[in-house]
């Protein structure tokens, strides 16, 4: 199958995903979804559950959907009768590749994101007394945090080409290592080097500086894992 994307060709593997592997998240799509408001009901019954929480623990959840989606949508690679049957679908690996990254990264966050606000806006008609007022969407938070999902969908993708057993806990494990790195040697070695021995106060520009730095290496890192992914998937189909 040739490399050059068809749009029409695309639609038909988009569409093939929509209606045979996304329903396989349905569940676990649901039990996070309600998670929190079970949670609240059972431990605290009766008492206010307040603005703030269900909006952080809505973002934990969807943090939780969009990590494992991947893995769960995209079982394929991780069984053999599975991945011949993905690997007959009429389409590139670029197409393939398009469409797993449309699913994972806009579809799952977003109607998660669109679900948690009904079911919220719900339970506040049905049970104003605890919920009080909707969740009100913080736009700035929630871009960072569709920036912070574009890195993690790109590694949980990557991670699922890659491993076949225990691929989601490899893959998060695989995760900390770089943050590890990241944070302990990169980091030191970065601020030694700026500041030299002996000192004890930031210069706000330094870490500013680093704040640049972290936010560019960190996109790189999360292109670079597509990237990957779309290199595997390539593998895979001509292989």
């Amino acid at each position: 199958m040739s490399n050059i994307f068809s749009f029409e060709r695309f639609l038909k593997v988009l569409k093939y995903d929509l209606v045979m592997r996304v329903p396989a998240i349905g569940i676990f799509f649901l039990v996070l979804l309600i998670m929190p408001h079970v949670l609240h009901q059972m431990m605290d019954f009766g008492n206010i559950f307040p603005v703030d929480q269900r909006f952080d623990l809505c973002g934990v959840m969807c943090v939780f959907v969009v990590f494992f989606a991947p893995f769960k949508i995209y079982t394929a690679f991780r069984g053999k009768q599975e991945l011949g049957s993905y690997l007959m679908l009429p389409a590139s690996s670029l197409e393939k590749f398009v469409s797993m990254v449309l699913v994972s990264l806009v579809l799952v966050p977003v109607s998660f994101v669109l679900s948690c606000y009904l079911l919220d806006a719900i339970l506040c008609l049905l049970f104003s007394g605890q919920y009080g007022s909707v969740v009100i969407v913080d736009y700035m938070l929630l871009l960072r945090g569709a920036y912070a999902m574009f890195a993690l969908t790109g590694a949980a993708i990557l991670g699922n080409t890659l491993f076949k057993k225990g691929a989601p806990g490899k893959t998060l494990l695989c995760m900390l290592i770089l943050v590890l790195l990241w944070t302990s040697v990169i980091a030191s070695k970065f601020f030694d080097m700026l500041l030299g021995e002996g000192v004890v106060a930031v210069d706000p520009e330094v870490l500013r500086l680093w704040g640049d730095i972290t936010a560019i290496a960190y996109f790189a890192g999360a292109t670079l894992f597509y990237i990957l992914a779309w290199w595997r998937i390539r593998k895979i189909q001509i292989s």
